[in-house]
């Protein structure tokens, strides 16, 4: 018997939302020791250890909901994630093709 056979289709979804927002917490202050701005008394590790133990979690709940429910399976979430990465991807470039642009029309602006 799952955990999802278990708990329910429901407990689980409730139980990956929480897992999401502790996973969104722990990034955040992984940002923030990163970034260095607005400083905090854990140490790099320690965050470092709760970013891995929340990736973890939320990537377990993910697959309950792949492998023991009918909402998404393994293989439309990989097509899924194939698309946002190319979507991400395309984005970036065209963002960085954008800047060179910006950055070659004020070389020759200001070298006039």
């Amino acid at each position: 018997m799952s955990v999802v056979d278990k708990i329910g289709v429901p407990a689980l979804l409730e139980q990956t939302a929480e897992e999401c927002c502790e996973l969104a917490h722990a990034c955040l202050k992984m940002a923030r020791k990163l970034r260095d701005e607005n400083p905090t008394p854990r140490q790099i590790e320690d965050i470092r250890d709760d970013l891995a133990e929340e990736i973890a979690d939320v990537h377990l709940c993910i697959g309950m909901i792949t492998n023991y429910t009918d909402i998404l399976t393994n293989n439309e979430l990989f097509d899924i994630e194939n698309a946002k990465r190319h979507r991400w991807e395309d984005r970036l470039n065209a963002h960085m093709d954008f800047e060179k642009e910006e950055m070659e029309l004020d070389d020759v602006v200001y070298s006039d």
